[in-house]
């Protein structure tokens, strides 16, 4: 592929543009891949349509309408978004990390080989992260290396749960350090490592708030530890890291952090609330969340996100233009500026 990583990722975005830097999708290669299997987890078509089984005695439909391309470009014309950034970020309604471990890198290459066609056929809308088998690390470097030089993907996606605590997140220095030299983009998002079980269907609602708003954001305020109050990224400047859903709690908790930062004695740049390494994007936040970390994290650090297709665009764009930034601040958080060194976004 011609272009490095940085321009590739600077090209995505230009003013007078709308670009979602979280949205994900699942290719019919993956689906296909499923289909072909007898054992869970597989994909069967009965009379009321398809159906995903991702464990024995599990099973939940299948979401026609979230692969669906020509419907995904027609909400994003209608909603103004001019490029999304895609990944995957469950299987069908089920994390990677709870499906089998030893279909890993055959789902992870599915994935990447048909994001790679539609970034080849549509590369006018659509960018791509790659999945990698994070419960092989030493595959990990060489997947990334392909999806980059050889797939036209800008980087990859991983779950926060690997990255729970600088400990944790040395198993992976090696992708990061293949990161670095290719100064590609790695996005934190809300998973579970390698092992964890299918989660059943649950419709109590108490479970699923705590469940998907509480305990997802819980795991993106540890990563957000991680990687800026930590030195687990000093080795690898050139790798973009960005965290999904503002970071987790982080905006709500840099007073705080500040507060035990100058009451402990710690470093002074653990005390400044503002990031230094990372971007956060703003998906499933409205205006009050996305105001409050433009106010403490630094509005030069946020990306438009959305969460499309589990999430509606339309409101998200609500939320963000609701937030009080000043038009230009807007207009580049919708661009993608963070992403881009001054001068590389290119003129509309």
């Amino acid at each position: 592929m011609t272009g490095s990583v940085t321009s590739r990722i600077a090209a995505a975005g230009c003013r007078g543009k709308v670009v979602d830097w979280h949205a994900h999708w699942v290719p019919p290669e993956l689906v296909a891949f499923l289909a072909a299997r007898q054992a869970a987890p597989f994909v069967r078509e009965d009379r009321d349509g398809r159906w995903f089984h991702p464990a024995p005695g599990l099973r939940q439909p299948v979401k026609e309408h979230q692969l669906d391309i020509d419907g995904r470009l027609a909400e994003m014309d209608r909603c103004g978004v001019d490029r999304q950034v895609l990944s995957l970020a469950v299987v069908l309604g089920t994390f990677l990390g709870s499906l089998p471990a030893d279909l890993e890198e055959d789902l992870v290459a599915a994935n990447n080989r048909g994001l790679a066609r539609l970034v080849r056929q549509r590369g006018d809308r659509f960018s791509g992260l790659a999945a990698l088998p994070i419960g092989h690390p030493e595959r990990m470097a060489e997947v990334l290396e392909v999806a980059v030089n050889e797939q036209g993907l800008l980087g990859a996606i991983l779950p926060a749960e690997a990255f729970a605590s600088r400990r944790s997140a040395e198993a992976y220095a090696a992708l990061f350090d293949a990161a670095d030299r290719l100064g590609a983009h790695l996005f934190i998002h809300p998973g579970p490592l390698p092992g964890t079980r299918p989660v059943p269907p649950d419709d109590d609602p108490e479970r699923m708030i705590r469940r998907r708003a509480v305990a997802f954001q819980e795991q993106m305020t540890a990563a957000a530890v991680t990687f800026e109050f930590t030195a687990f990224l000093d080795p690898f400047p050139r790798a973009v890291i960005h965290l999904a859903n503002l970071g987790g709690t982080l905006a709500l908790l840099a007073d705080r952090i500040a507060m035990t930062a100058q009451r402990m004695g710690l470093p002074a740049e653990m005390a400044g609330r503002r990031l230094r390494r990372t971007v956060v994007d703003t998906a499933s936040f409205g205006a009050a969340g996305i105001g409050l970390a433009a106010a403490t994290l630094g509005a030069d650090r946020l990306l438009f996100g959305t969460d499309s297709p589990a999430l509606a665009i339309a409101p998200q764009i609500e939320g963000l233009a609701a937030a009080g930034l000043p038009p230009a601040v807007l207009a580049d958080v919708l661009a993608g500026a963070a992403l881009c060194p001054a001068g590389e976004i290119a003129q509309s």
